[in-house]
This record gives structure tokens, sequence and C-alpha cells, in this order.
């Protein structure tokens, strides 16, 4: 990093004690990760801000397991403790710590700066990249959400394994109509088949499972004080848990949000913006987005094909902004994992929108209905 940021967190970087950790654990901050040597004390000069630390045990073949982490507002100079347990294998916080003892560790500071790893700025862009991916998360979103200190549970680890395995256990709980919720996470309940207002007609009722406009709006009235951007801070939080924290209920709540968005046709009319920066998230997301992950999750089930193909067609054609935004966005799939959406004209400039009785195209393919847990509700009158 340069002199003049050097000196600035020098006043300002929060500091986080990571004492007494195993040698060769896996510990990380934001995108970065190393294996832990005799020396290592923990990290200085982290800037203030939300940051989502982990860690996890490395088997004898140097694989690391599920990870264990946890979320974090630093504030400026902020010095924050946590010590490591054999008994339990795992992070102690202050409040399991000897109170003095910690405030000893806190005052005689200095003597553990040749043992912190500065918070790595070099390139800059990792920290603007990481500032980008989480910029709509809120401090009172993360404590409703992880309200166990910022805690992530994870999946119950066997043998060590790895990120291939939790990606086979996403894809094998997939189908589920019941979801499993991890402990300590609590991420806004709503079901995307349930979208509708009580006591509503036949017609009502299709009409809205196939247009979530009417559960989109009860949910910002309800749940976030009607700004859009705490919706949009919901599904990063979901994102970044799963991308870093392994975490398969914020996978399932992310698929919630990208569905209930993609599908809200009479909203994107009336609110532009909020697709405009939900496109922007998407955007930021799939340029963070692993191959494997990618094409294990994200592209084999169908899921984002059947989503986008949607959202396409709810854009309207007055809006050129928006359409131009989506197929910028698509461009970036196709040059990034060499995707593109199956059924998806090439160009959107003679896309036709569906009109509200969900007329139908003449691209049976780019008609293909959803299955499972994504589809709509019909009623026969």
């Amino acid at each position: 990093m340069d002199q003049e940021t050097a000196n600035v967190l020098f006043d300002k970087g929060a500091i986080l004690l990571f004492l007494d950790p195993p040698e060769n654990l896996e510990f990380g901050i934001d995108y970065n990760a190393w294996s832990t040597g005799p020396l290592f004390k923990g990290v200085k000069l982290i800037p203030p801000g939300l940051h989502f630390v982990f860690y996890s045990s490395t088997s004898k073949e140097g694989i690391p397991g599920m990870r264990t982490g946890f979320f974090r507002f630093f504030e400026a100079g902020e010095v924050l403790v946590r010590k490591w347990s054999n008994e339990t294998e795992d992070l102690l916080d202050e409040s399991e710590m000897d109170t003095e003892q910690a405030e000893r560790y806190k005052g005689d500071i200095k003597s553990f700066d040749n043992n912190l790893g500065p918070y790595p700025l070099a390139p800059p862009t990792n920290w603007q990249r990481w500032m980008a991916l989480t910029n709509y998360i809120t401090k009172s979103l993360l404590h409703r959400i992880f309200p166990n200190n910022g805690i992530i549970s994870h999946l119950p680890s066997r043998n060590n394994d790895s990120l291939p395995s939790l990606l086979e256990e996403m894809d094998r709980r997939m189908g589920r109509e019941v979801v499993e919720k991890e402990e300590g996470v609590e991420f806004t309940a709503f079901d995307p088949r349930q979208s509708f207002p009580p006591g509503a007609s036949g017609s009502e009722i299709t009409k809205w499972s196939m247009d979530k406009t009417w559960l989109t709006k009860e949910l910002l009235r309800e749940v976030y004080n009607s700004d859009y951007h705490n919706l949009l801070g919901e599904l990063q939080l979901a994102f970044v848990a799963t991308l870093l924290g392994q975490n398969f209920t914020s996978f399932n709540q992310w698929k919630k949000i990208v569905q209930l968005l993609c599908s809200c046709q009479e909203l994107v009319d009336e609110s532009p913006q909020l697709f405009s920066d939900f496109l922007d998230v998407l955007t930021k997301q799939m340029n963070e987005c692993p191959q494997d992950f990618f094409y294990d999750i994200l592209s084999e089930n169908h899921f984002l094909s059947q989503q986008l193909k949607t959202f396409s067609r709810n854009i309207p054609g007055s809006n050129e902004k928006l359409r131009q935004k989506f197929v910028a966005f698509h461009q970036k799939l196709q040059e990034k994992f060499h995707w593109e959406i199956p059924g998806l004209p090439a160009s959107l400039k003679d896309h036709r929108r569906r009109s509200s009785d969900r007329e139908i195209h003449d691209d049976s393919e780019d008609d293909e209905d959803e299955e499972g847990e994504f589809a709509p509700t019909i009623v026969e009158l």
C-alpha cells in the first residue's frame, strides 16, 4: 500500500488479535486467506467497515475443511480479541475469556505488532471489489439476520470435506420442498409460491403467482422500511455468506430473492431504478462467482437461466436503458463463463414483452415452464 494510506490506517485501522491458533489453520478475511504459522497472531490495519473473518482446519493432505466465520463492522481503531480453544476447536470471544486478560492484551497491543499481518490493500482493487459486493449491507440488517454476533453456521464437516463437497451437498438438497434452516441464520421468511394476497380470487391468484409485484411490495413495506436498498443488502449478504461462508441457507435465500425480483412485471414499470440496481448487484456477484460454483450450481439446474429469461420478458420496451444494461450483463456472462441463457434472443431490441394475460410466445423453448419449488400457482377457472 502507499505511504499515505498506511498512515491513515495506522490511526484509523482496526486490529484483530487471533491468539493461539494451531499451525496450518486456514485463516481468512474477506477475499484473503492464509495458512497460519507459529508466529501469526492476527491482522492489523483493517479498514473500518464490514468484514468477514473465517477459519477452518486442514487435513493431513492439506485440504481445508468446512469454514466457520463471523461478520463484523469494525470500528476505526478497534482492537478485537479472539482466542483459539483446543477443547472446542473454535474461537473464544471476549465474553468467554477472562475480562482482565483481554484488556491487558488490548493495552499491550504494540507488543504484538511484529506478529500481525497487515490487511492486504495491494492491489487496491481487491478492497474496492469487496466494498462493491457489500455496499448495501447495514449494521441493522446484519444483526437481524446473524443475531449471534455475526457468526455464520455451516454444514457439518465430515472428514474435512472441501468446497466441492459443499457443491454436491447443495445440489443434493436443491430439489427438496422443505429446506433445513441452519442455526443462527434469520433471513427474511417468505414463500415465492404464496405471492398473492389473502382472500384473492382465482384470477388474482394466477396473476400474482406469475407476477411477484404484490409480494415484493408487501415485503418492502413490512420488512425493509420501504427502502429497496435493504432488500438488495439482504441479497448481497446471502451471496457473500454462500461464497465465503459456505452456508446453504444463505444460498437458498439468494435464490429466493433473485426469483422474486426477476418475476415482478408491474413493479419494473413502477420502480425501474430498483431493477437497474438489482442488475448492478447481480453483475458484481457474477464477477466474483467461481466457475465451478457457476457451472455446478447455477447453470446445470437451469435456475439462473429460467429467472433471467423471465426478467428479460418483464423489461418494458420503453425502458431502453434497462434493456441495454441487461444485454451488457448477458454479454459478461458469455465472456466469463462462455455461457448463454438458453432460449434468450441474441438481441433484446426485437424482444416482445408478455402482456398482462401472459400471451404465449412463438419460441417454445423461451416459454418453458418453471418446475419444482419455483413453479407458479395456476388456478383453473
